[in-house]
């Protein structure tokens, strides 16, 4: 989940939805947008590097089907996908989401073999996922759902834990009320200390109350990974909205630093200034769909290969603020995801496949 505030599409379908899985290689990638009663199309950037999207949602689409979001990834430059599965927040268990998963990429291999014969056929995206209790789920932590982790991480395709964190948000329309600090803190603690024995990398979900000026969730975060340690396979602040101090701060203790779509929203310039000064090796880029779709889609049902849109924007953006090459910064979060993800310590372009 985001730790932003979740924007969901404009128009949703029924039960049955119309999204299926086909792709036309020989034109570009495009999407499409209601914009004051018409619609517009835009196309996909084309990218220097391979696109690595380090947090997104499989399970949680409302209109757009697994399979059809993981043909327009590929054919998109998106190589690599890092997924989740949550205990409390995914409605099915453990061994339903795995079948789900290698159904969905064995489904869209077949489709790109038979899509378009004439035309260079892209790979298939990799795809692990994380497992852990979103901040959401804390109250429901158990010695049963601890298990479940456990049980994941049998799999090899599971690559760590997430998302885990601290969510204190309020929301002002009472739907939903985060659950007590302490028990939030607790759930989040043991989960590190997964990590921490099993040396697995960790995405964190961090989001303060709007009305926060201290930005306690972020305070408590940091207190904890000083405590516990940063796990030495990787932390990463997931959907980073803050600014350059906090920023600062994460990765003064070793975190790495996640950018989703809500970074090229007009109002988040404060959050391209930090995603400026991050170092490069510690950036990695993300959609967290189906939620915050990157402008100029903003407000539409978000997928991986929108991603794109994200990297082009960003990498342009530093640029012009650092003169630096927007090569060399989409090359630096693709190397740094496989890092700290990939079954393999890099993979070179082109050469990803999933792996069951």
């Amino acid at each position: 989940m985001n730790n932003l505030s979740s924007e969901e599409p404009q128009e949703r379908a029924g039960d049955e939805r119309a999204d299926k899985p086909a792709i036309n290689l020989a034109v570009p990638l495009t999407f499409e947008k209601r914009i004051k009663k018409r619609m517009r199309s835009f196309e996909v950037p084309t990218l220097a590097a391979p696109a690595a999207d380090t947090h997104g949602h499989l399970t949680c689409f409302w209109e757009k089907d697994p399979v059809a979001c993981l043909l327009r990834a590929a054919q998109a430059g998106v190589q690599f996908i890092v997924t989740l599965f949550d205990p409390v927040g995914d409605d099915m268990k453990l061994d339903a989401y795995q079948r789900a998963l290698r159904t969905w990429l064995d489904t869209a291999s077949t489709e790109l073999e038979v899509s378009s014969p004439a035309v260079p056929t892209p790979a298939v995206p990799q795809v692990r996922y994380l497992v852990g209790v979103h901040p959401y789920g804390a109250a429901h932590y158990t010695e049963e759902l601890r298990s479940t982790i456990l049980l994941a991480l049998n799999d090899p395709q599971c690559a760590g834990i997430g998302e885990i964190g601290l969510d204190y948000h309020v929301d002002a329309e009472g739907e939903y009320a985060p659950a007590p600090r302490e028990v939030q803190l607790a759930a989040l603690a043991d989960q590190l200390r997964i990590a921490h024995e099993y040396q697995l990398p960790v995405e964190l979900h961090v989001r303060n109350d709007d009305s926060d000026p201290e930005r306690q969730a972020h305070a408590d975060v940091f207190q904890l990974l000083r405590e516990l340690g940063v796990p030495e396979t990787g932390c990463v602040l997931h959907c980073f909205g803050e600014d350059r101090t906090t920023m600062e701060q994460a990765v003064d203790l070793g975190c790495y630093i996640a950018y989703g779509g809500a970074a090229t929203f007009n109002r988040n310039e404060a959050v391209r200034d930090a995603f400026a000064a991050t170092p490069l090796e510690r950036i990695v880029f993300e959609t967290d769909c189906p939620y915050m779709a990157p402008m100029p889609l903003r407000g539409t049902e978000c997928e991986p290969a929108m991603i794109a849109f994200t990297i082009d924007a960003l990498s342009k953006d530093r640029a012009l603020r650092t003169g630096e090459d927007p090569a060399i910064i989409q090359y630096a979060a693709w190397e740094n995801a496989n890092r700290l993800f990939s079954s393999a310590a890099l993979i070179a372009p082109g050469k990803l496949e999933h792996r069951f």
